[in-house]
């Protein structure tokens, strides 16, 4: 199940700013392939009426943030399919780190970390 929660105003004058947030991704590690550079991995994180979504294959999922980041920070945790869950986490000055987690057929979980910035998006 999606669930949105929307976010306080003070997380909105951070970084996800007013239409929300543009990462761009260029470290990329798993467990089985190592860390590997990337010329720029982008993810688009739109904000909908309050809360920040981002759409996949199988429709829109919504974060939902951690309520022990403090803003300007953020983290978010996002539920993209049954089996793959997203955690995002923004630091003040625009850091990031995505990690995602999947779960396969016999219990098998897998992840892979994404790693840096993102902005607002304009």
């Amino acid at each position: 199940m999606i669930r949105a929660l929307t976010l306080g105003a003070s997380v909105l004058a951070s970084p996800v700013g007013a239409t929300g947030l543009a990462c761009t991704f260029t470290d990329l590690c798993a467990p089985l392939t190592d860390c590997q550079s990337h010329p720029g991995l982008p993810f688009t994180f739109e904000l909908i009426d309050g809360a920040l979504a981002l759409s996949t294959a199988e429709g829109i999922a919504f974060g939902t943030p951690l309520s022990h980041v403090e803003a300007p920070a953020l983290s978010l945790i996002f539920d993209t399919r049954p089996d793959q869950t997203l955690l995002l986490s923004v630091s003040n000055t625009g850091q990031a780190a995505m990690t995602q987690h999947d779960f396969e057929a016999a219990g098998r979980l897998t992840s892979v970390s994404y790693f840096g910035t993102c902005e607002p998006a304009s």
